[in-house]
């Protein structure tokens, strides 16, 4: 019996191992698929298990799950190159990262370029996602010229970079198309209801947060890239119907660390574009609109970190759905789309590989560049390590995300001059022991100044994104660019406190002005934790707190059992400072009992949302409770909010957006204000309450035309062309604003000594009557940034954050978007400010 069941087994054995032998024939998207490809499209599900199907039956492909979004869909990407790369794929990509300098060693002159396909970021712009099975499908199943490029280059297929917002897109549409389409612009297939699948789980641009990676999908994406780093990036999106395809170069303006090589090879691309396309008779352009300077999209991140990068766009979206009718009468098809994608990755891989060793050389004099000769005036930033530990924290935590070097002082220096991120001013300042530097020479050197600049060089004001975001003002941190290379050494993060278990002071105090010290409050309040804040400062035990700190008082939780377990549970869990006040008879300021010490709220948060909310301010409000403080809020949508019950809330969050607010519903918001409610209104939202009764916020109008001139100014018609750049003159595109402060308003504590808006709206509102002006624009603000020349003067003397009294509540007025992107951290705290104080 066992000699019959040994023998079986070898048998099986021996009939499998000449299965494997066997070639496989690579199935087609087509015939893998419940559907042909381009007839509809494809489930996410569906599109992993071709991929993983793949990995399977090919040797010239290895799968990598590298993440999770938020919905739980993995995030894929398919490795390519040919049977002998294959083999040794790890020691390819490791030596290519020694190229950079980012692993230690000198690098192999191997010759094997890179290449990174990034599909459908936006998961409305579906196109791309279904054309990356069909490239995958021709690379792998053998032949020329497929064979030949992939001896000498890597080719990375990422299917889809928001499978979230890829899946939401995909099951609306196959629930609500025709059969097999329906190309009349009217049909209801040809209005995606909101928020659409362009966005992620939180409603968040992924193509906005390759810098940033406020996001799951970025943080796990950009972990990936940085340990492949590509010569070639190609982000693959969609546009307007009736747009013809776009490809490289790109338009200008180029940020001034496009280097020269990047730029040519840019061309050289799109010629070799333009030669599939032409011999297809397809339409196209370049050098439009979609230009290279804002450093958080996918074409703009990967040239900062070396790689030619490269947006392309084909006319559809979620408007064409599977088959839109256009104005000249044709019909653009899915299957149209998918064949332009197909075509312009396969030329991106083609030319990659005809010019890998030019690549790789350029690509490794980049880095080498970086090193010896780093881009800009500064080649130390320092940050004080006086600064908030919570501030810090989630800086270096961006930092480390990007592979950006830092380290601390190892002596003191006390005599350096450079450049103050908190005045935009030159300044003196000292250096001490455990500063933090970051060095200009390393090699993420471009990323970093990019990075830490006030504001680039604008060779053009038509841009296509915000024109300033230096995260040193972002963050609000004592820092400063110097010329002096300093010398650093490893840094290491603080351990996390420790309250010893018989510590049982008569209060708590917590460093607020970081998110995570919101997070601690919030894990506090949520934990039955009664707080209060300092209106001013004091000083107790011979150390001074500023007005803002968090107290955490005995006698307000003498009820509670569990009050000192909890606190140091929360205490030991986070970098945000406690302290521990052993009486309440203070040295200067306020006694402990005094009513400047009031309660902090615990919120009950409403917020808008649905059809004419804009849905990226949803996101990020939606984004900052539930990702960031772990914090319930209740979004209700915006046609219901005047049938909504108000008195469970006590904070209603006006999110951005074209949405109505009729009287009724003022007046009962203004009531409800009355009765101790707290109405927060970010940015467009306020234009809904201003002007209107029981609201005291106002537009400020035109600045008055100055009349001192000595000559009458001579107009002329202006001509047909250029309106576009006219139109220039009157936007604020994206800037940095310097502010000033009411450091005695409760919505500016934590902020520290200074204050940077990004402000990218036109709307300006005057100042509040009552002495609610927590920051606001003098008469001459300083701003980095393209701002157009006849709407600068309107922001002067303006608002920007304000708070207004009603009765038993209040109104705070944040005019620009402190929430934007989820980047501006000191604006996260401008925003908690307004939810607890």
């Amino acid at each position: 019996m066992i000699y019959r069941l040994t023998l079986c087994c070898l048998l099986f054995q021996l009939s499998y191992l000449q299965l494997q032998a066997q070639p496989v024939t690579l199935k087609s998207p087509d015939e893998f698929l419940p559907h042909r490809l381009g007839s509809r499209f494809t489930p996410h599900h569906l599109l992993v298990d071709y991929f993983r199907y793949a990995d399977g039956a090919s040797d010239k492909m290895q799968l990598i799950e590298y993440g999770q979004t938020y919905e739980l869909r993995p995030l894929i990407a398919a490795i390519i190159s040919s049977p002998d790369n294959m083999k040794r794929i790890d020691a390819i990509r490791q030596n290519n990262l020694r190229r950079t300098g980012m692993l230690p060693g000198t690098p192999e002159d191997d010759n094997i370029a890179f290449v990174y396909l990034s599909y459908t970021v936006h998961g409305n712009e579906a196109a791309g996602a279904e054309s990356s099975m069909a490239v995958l499908y021709d690379l792998l199943k053998g032949g020329e010229p497929y064979d030949t490029w992939l001896k000498n280059t890597v080719v990375i297929i990422n299917p889809t970079l928001n499978p979230d917002g890829y899946n939401r897109y995909s099951q609306w549409s196959n629930s609500v198309s025709a059969s097999p389409n329906n190309p009349n612009p009217a049909a209801r297939e040809h209005s995606e209801p909101w928020p659409g699948g362009r966005s992620n789980h939180y409603y968040f641009d992924l193509n906005r947060d390759w810098a940033w990676q406020s996001q799951q999908e970025s943080r796990d994406r950009i972990a990936f890239y940085l340990q492949w780093m590509p010569q070639v990036h190609a982000d693959i999106h969609e546009m307007g119907a009736e747009s013809p395809y776009y490809f490289a170069p790109a338009a200008r303006p180029y940020h001034q660390n496009v280097t020269r090589w990047q730029t040519d090879f840019q061309v050289a691309i799109g010629k070799n574009h333009a030669t599939h396309f032409d011999r297809n008779g397809w339409r196209y352009y370049t050098r439009e609109r979609f230009d290279l300077f804002y450093p958080s999209y996918g074409d703009t991140y990967p040239t900062f970190s070396g790689a030619i990068g490269m947006t392309y766009e084909q006319g559809g979206g979620g408007y064409a759905n599977r088959a839109v009718m256009l104005q000249n009468g044709d019909t653009l098809t899915l299957y149209d789309r998918i064949a332009h994608h197909r075509e312009a990755s396969l030329s991106t891989i083609e030319i990659t590989s005809l010019h890998a060793a030019e690549l790789v050389r350029e690509f490794k004099v980049y880095f080498k560049n970086s090193i010896a000769d780093p881009p800009g005036a500064y080649n130390s930033y320092v940050i004080k390590a006086s600064d908030n530990p919570g501030k810090i924290e989630d800086f270096l935590l961006l930092l480390s995300r990007q592979g950006i070097k830092y380290g601390v002082a190892k002596v003191d220096n006390k005599s350096l001059k450079g450049l103050s991120y908190l005045t935009g001013d030159q300044a003196s300042f000292s250096l001490e022991k455990g500063d933090l530097i970051i060095p200009a020479s390393q090699p993420r050197a471009v990323l970093t100044h990019v990075l830490f600049e006030p504001e680039g060089f604008l060779s053009d004001s038509r841009t296509y994104d915000i024109t300033a975001w230096c995260i040193p003002m972002a963050y609000g941190l004592d820092a400063y660019a110097t010329e002096v290379q300093l010398d650093y050494a490893t840094a290491e993060m603080p351990p996390l406190q420790k309250i010893g278990l018989n510590e049982k002071p008569y209060a708590y105090a917590i460093e607020w002005g970081s998110i995570p010290a919101t997070k601690a409050l919030t894990d506090l309040i949520s934990r039955g934790i009664i707080a209060r804040y300092a209106v001013s400062t004091f000083r107790v035990g011979g150390i001074d707190y500023p007005a803002g700190t968090v107290l955490l008082m005995r006698a307000d939780n003498r009820k509670n059992p569990g009050f000192d377990a909890t606190v140091r549970s929360v205490a030991e869990s986070t970098i945000a400072p406690f302290s521990l006040i052993n009486t309440g008879f203070v040295d200067s300021g306020k006694d402990l009992g005094s009513d400047d010490y009031e309660l902090v709220r615990r919120p009950q948060v409403l917020a808008l949302a649905g059809e004419g909310v804009r849905s990226l301010n949803v996101g990020e409000v939606w984004h900052f409770f539930e990702q960031e403080l772990n914090y319930p809020v209740s979004h209700v949508d915006a046609e219901e909010f005047s049938y909504t019950p108000l008195e469970s809330f006590n904070v209603i969050v006006m999110t951005e957006g074209s949405y109505a607010i009729d009287d009724d519903m003022l007046e009962k918001l203004s009531d409800w204000v009355s009765s101790g409610g707290r109405l927060i209104a970010i940015g467009s939202a306020i234009n809904k309450l201003a002007g209107k009764s029981g609201f005291g916020i106002e537009h400020k109008g035109p600045a008055e035309p100055d009349t001192s001139a000595k000559e009458p100014a001579v107009h002329q018609p202006e001509a047909y062309a250029g309106g576009d750049r006219r139109s220039l003159a009157e936007d604020i595109p994206g800037s940095i604003f310097q502010t000033t402060m009411d450091y005695s308003n409760p919505l500016t504590f934590g902020l520290g000594k200074a204050y940077w808006t990004l402000k990218s709206s036109t709307s300006n509102y005057a100042w509040l009557e009552g002495g609610g002006n927590a920051i606001y624009l003098d008469d001459s603000p300083r701003y980095y940034g393209f701002v157009g020349y006849k709407v600068i003067d309107n922001t002067k003397e303006t608002l920007i954050a304000g708070q207004e009294r009603k009765g038993s509540g209040s109104v705070v007025y944040l005019v620009d978007n402190p929430m934007f992107r989820s980047f501006w951290n000191s604006g996260k705290v401008l925003f908690s400010n307004a939810l607890f104080f």
